[in-house]
């Protein structure tokens, strides 16, 4: 588990699972992954790229905010046969972070991609997964999933949600907790956004979906504007700030420094 006290913010990644993946996953080569000499082998490992199933939470001023709860592996949560043991499994991961899911009031979305433990089937529909959680989205991925909602899971679970009115937004430059600004950015897609903790941390979101990205670069069809999103990525590195991932393996954050990237949290 990573924790940072960062003043009045704590961050606690809740690990699921760390696994191996293949590099074209994210838009990368076997070479191109093992040229990025600071990438193994926290990052990477013999050509193949390193990644994870988990939660970031924000705690400050008595909320318990989580951040892109175990995106990206639809297929596994929400398999009808086993997706009850892998909400078991969560719920008991949670548990042992002190985070029991019961505590948690908002899960923060920076875009709408995949269903996550942003909803969980209920017979033959979706509920939240944290039971007293609203969902938060910005208002740009509301708009964008209105008038394009996406075809079969991932549309009726987060229809699911708006019908019974669980879903708020936010806008730009928004505080969603004391210390916990978003910032717009699209260029991913429509709604995608950013998440700020003062000077001392940034979740990128799915701008660097690999902290690999930060060395060569974002992938290109992953984005609709990935000469943007590398001057994002430069510019935000550039402070030393810790940077985080939803998608990033343990420990899920680094920070730039002296040239390199250093894995933080170990």
């Amino acid at each position: 588990m990573t924790t940072f006290d960062l003043g009045d913010v704590t961050l606690t990644r809740v690990l699921y699972l760390d696994a191996v993946i293949e590099p074209d996953a994210v838009g990368l080569t076997p070479d191109q992954v093992r040229a990025v000499t600071w990438g193994s082998p926290i990052w990477a490992e013999d050509g193949r790229v390193r990644a994870s199933s988990c939660a970031w939470v924000v705690s400050a001023a008595g909320r318990q905010v989580v951040i892109d709860p175990s995106g990206n592996i639809d297929d596994i949560l929400h398999d009808p046969a086993s997706t009850s043991a892998h909400q078991a499994a969560y719920r008991a991961a949670f548990a042992a972070a002190g985070i029991p899911i019961e505590s948690v009031d908002t899960v923060l979305l920076s875009h709408i991609e995949s269903i996550g433990l942003t909803a969980v089937r209920s017979g033959d529909g979706w509920q939240r997964f944290f039971p007293n959680a609203r969902v938060l989205i910005s208002d740009t991925a509301k708009t964008d999933f209105v008038e394009h909602t996406p075809p079969g899971d991932l549309g009726a679970a987060f229809n699911a949600l708006l019908t019974v009115n669980l879903i708020d937004t936010f806008s730009d430059r928004d505080d969603i907790v004391p210390g916990l600004r978003a910032e717009w950015t699209g260029m991913h897609n429509p709604g995608h956004c950013a998440f700020h903790v003062g000077t001392s941390a940034t979740f990128v979101g799915h701008l660097a979906v690999t902290p690999l990205h930060f060395a060569t670069g974002p992938c290109a069809p992953q984005h609709s504007d990935p000469d943007g999103v590398w001057r994002w990525l430069q510019a935000t590195m550039a402070d030393g700030r810790i940077l985080l991932g939803p998608l990033w393996p343990t420990p899920g954050a680094l920070r730039h420094a002296d040239n390199t990237f250093e894995p933080v949290g170990l």
